[in-house]
């Protein structure tokens, strides 16, 4: 029953059943540019502003004080918190009656179940209505936005008639609703091969995307490929069709000198070059790409991956990575396997691993997502064919390490996520491979704890994907952010969701290969550029322990990026030992030697960080070795030194500048302003996720070092925040983050 003002008991899933009630559900969406869209016939826009109407009629039986009816959603998302209070704010939510009955409309941090409208006294009788607005823009809220388009999302209305707390669905359940991407196409990609040999066919992928970066779903004009000498078979462009989804693979293309390439393509969307490619007449390895921590349908907590839609289907999940990243590996996963459906779900990810395993074209490998109380892992397992159905999601850490953390085919990987790990809870023996990257962020402190620790893990990139497109490029993803989740604020802010990667060194593209690459550290990270990154140490590749001569240590490092090179950190133990700012615009490729006397080798391990212009980042699996007797830090900055801030220039600080007032109209509405001091315009930035105005501010009392970027290109412009002047992961959110959630939140 519902407290006066408070929430009503859930509908869903634990107090529902279906039923037959007569009380029907119209939904519309009013956008703010192009009109109105009716549910479910109308497919409506990704990335649009506008409001949503969901009107409610009653052709049942009267419904008395006491009665709720709540609207429950599965496999989409509105809001972060619904807003009923501050008509100025986004998601701003209000109720209209044509009713005598007094009426009271309950919402606040979204859920599966959405909102609840509450008779409170008179009666709700038969053929009276009302009607839900939210995004109501009528008095000066931005309103609301269209997520994703691997939506197909679903709405079922649930009728509690006594204020007991028993729901009863309707006869009209479900009420589906679909998203199409925008028309416009925002970016094109070209991915080939990382490494080829020459002669080598191979195919590349084209895609074309949209401001959210979903492939488009209408017909692109004219593509045009600019190729460097010695690049074969490339056709100078090509068309895509509405059918083909704003994907096509091109084969049959060789190259025919070693060197790094890069092919030009341009259209509609403007003009970009694909990945380096890196062509040698024998290469003794091959970089292979995936995504090691990413979802589908399955999801029992958050209700985002309820449904076995076929853009979540385990299958159909393994196909996006293939066609859409060129993943040439993924383990797209259960989030939260439900309890009683364990052995459905389990088998129709075995059978969906059985069905794309392709040696030398992708690997599909079998995983969960466990939540033990110390810390969320994905439990990745080498072999798909004869693995038992997993046990309960929320086994105790030290059960689940029982269980599986000695066995040599099986990977408890550490990820972000919702919950990072709790070593301070419980502490595993071995930790062997490690987000470093997510679509929530950059997290290199996660890599520092756990080398300080004396674990000595593979690091990976991961997407850790809700509702995107598995193998999609980096995208703005609202409120999948760390700031009001980890950290204190209102609003969650955005995420940089799907993108992110691993790199996997290996001879050819085998299960048992990537794995054992996989074990002995033949990896590296990126936040979603297919960066070319190659360290060894003393002659060694990194990932294993380096024995020390009289000599030291010589860092060999190669890197080919797709973007201008911004810097390249040197990270021994805990300090930055070195660093190259690069000052040309236009350097995308760097190759140095760096050699490190026994006594400046301060740490017991060795990573390199690469950091392009585009906000793009690299980071190396760690190598080891011995610390020297006599190693001292000296006059080193630390591995996270807040440099002073370096100026773009007053033409970038002015055209910042001109975003100011958005900006601080956001975190007068939004936020409490009075924490964000000396917020000072630096530039206007192109990122791979698109362009932003970036301002630099101290947040807090304490006056923490905090960027803020404002993505000023959509219809409601997305923020991110990141503690820092760079935005690599330098602050330790379990130690700093429950500090100013309890002060602040």
């Amino acid at each position: 029953m519902a407290a006066k003002g408070g929430r009503p008991v859930p509908a869903y899933p634990a107090n529902y059943a279906p039923g037959g009630l007569r009380l029907e559900l119209d939904v519309c969406f009013e956008s703010r540019s192009d009109g109105a869209y009716h549910l479910p016939d109308d497919p409506v826009v990704s990335g649009t502003c506008g409001t949503w109407l969901f009107s409610f009629a009653n052709h049942d039986h009267d419904l008395h004080a006491g009665a709720v009816i709540t609207l429950v959603r599965f496999d989409c998302q509105f809001a972060f918190e619904l807003n009923t209070t501050r008509p100025l704010g986004r998601d701003y939510c209000t109720l209209e009656s044509a009713s005598g009955a007094q009426l009271s409309l309950r919402a606040g941090r979204g859920s599966v179940n959405l909102f609840s409208v509450v008779v409170e006294e008179g009666v709700f009788r038969q053929g009276d209505s009302c009607t839900v607005r939210l995004g109501d823009r009528r008095q000066g809220s931005v309103g609301s936005e269209v997520f994703w388009t691997a939506t197909t999302g679903q709405f079922l209305v649930a009728v509690d008639a006594t204020g007991k707390g028993s729901f009863t669905g309707t006869r009209q359940n479900p009420v589906d609703f679909r998203v199409v991407a925008h028309p416009e196409p925002r970016l094109l990609r070209l991915l080939g091969p990382t490494c080829a040999a020459v002669g080598e066919e191979f195919a590349v992928h084209l895609g074309v995307f949209d401001r959210n970066r979903n492939p488009v779903d209408s017909p692109v004009g004219e593509i045009t490929f600019d190729a460097p000498a010695g690049v074969r078979g490339l056709p100078p462009s090509c068309r895509l069709s509405a059918a083909e989804g704003g994907l096509r693979t091109i084969g049959g293309i060789s190259i025919d000198k070693p060197g790094a390439y890069r092919i030009g393509v341009s259209g509609a969307a403007g003009s970009f070059y694909g990945n380096p490619i890196v062509v040698s007449d024998a290469p003794s390895s091959y970089v292979y790409w995936g995504d090691v921590h990413a979802h589908a349908w399955g999801d029992s907590t958050m209700h985002l991956m309820h449904l076995r839609s076929e853009k979540l289907d385990p299958l159909q999940r393994h196909r996006q990575g293939r066609d859409i990243g060129r993943f040439d590996f993924a383990c797209p996963a259960s989030m939260s396997m439900d309890p009683e459906r364990r052995e459905e779900i389990w088998e129709a990810y075995r059978e969906a691993c059985a069905s794309m395993d392709e040696p030398g074209v992708y690997v599909p490998f079998l995983a969960y997502e466990a939540h033990p109380e110390a810390g969320d892992r994905q439990m990745i397992f080498r072999d798909f064919t004869d693995e038992p159905k997993p046990p309960d999601m929320r086994l105790p850490m030290g059960e689940l390490d029982d269980s599986y953390g000695h066995r040599d085919d099986v990977l408890l990987q550490v990820h972000i996520g919702g919950a990072p790990p709790r070593w301070d809870l419980y502490r595993p023996e071995r930790e062997r491979l490690l987000e470093v990257c997510s679509g929530f962020g950059c997290a290199e402190w996660l890599l520092q704890k756990a080398l300080q620790l004396g674990y000595r893990p593979s690091v990976c990139g991961a997407s850790d994907l809700h509702l995107g497109f598995m193998g999609g490029p980096r995208a703005v993803e609202t409120f999948r952010g760390r700031f009001g989740q980890k950290y204190p604020m209102n609003q969650r802010d955005s995420s940089y969701g799907t993108g992110p990667l691993t790199a996997i060194f290996a001879s050819h593209l085998d299960r048992n290969q990537l794995w054992e690459a996989i074990q002995t550290g033949q990896t590296y990270a990126t936040s979603g550029a297919r960066i070319y990154l190659q360290v060894t140490c003393n002659g060694q590749r990194a990932g294993g322990e380096i024995q020390l001569g009289d000599e030291g240590l010589t860092v060999d490092m190669r890197i080919h990026a797709c973007a201008s090179i911004r810097r390249v950190d040197v990270i021994v133990g805990a300090f930055r030992v070195h660093s190259w700012a690069i000052a040309r615009p236009d350097q995308l490729d760097f190759s140095e030697s760096l050699t490190l006397e026994r006594e400046q080798l301060p740490g017991e391990w060795l990573y390199v960080r690469v950091e392009q212009v585009d906000g793009e980042y690299a980071w190396s699996t760690p190598v080891w070795f011995e610390k020297p007797a006599a190693a001292a830090s000296g006059d080193l900055p630390a591995w996270n030194d807040e440099e002073e801030v370096v100026s773009r220039g007053d033409e970038g600080k002015g055209k910042a500048a001109g975003f100011l007032p958005e900006l601080m109209r956001y975190l007068e509405i939004e936020e409490q302003i009075d924490r964000f001091r000396d917020i000072a315009p630096m530039e206007v930035a192109q990122l791979s996720v698109g362009r932003c105005a970036v301002f630099h501010c101290r947040w807090g009392e304490e006056e923490y070092p905090m960027t803020i970027r404002w993505f000023f290109e959509f219809e409601i412009p997305k923020i991110r925040f990141d503690l820092g002047w760079r935005d690599y992961g330098a602050f330790d959110e379990n130690d700093l983050g429950p500090v100013l959630m309890k002060k602040y939140g």
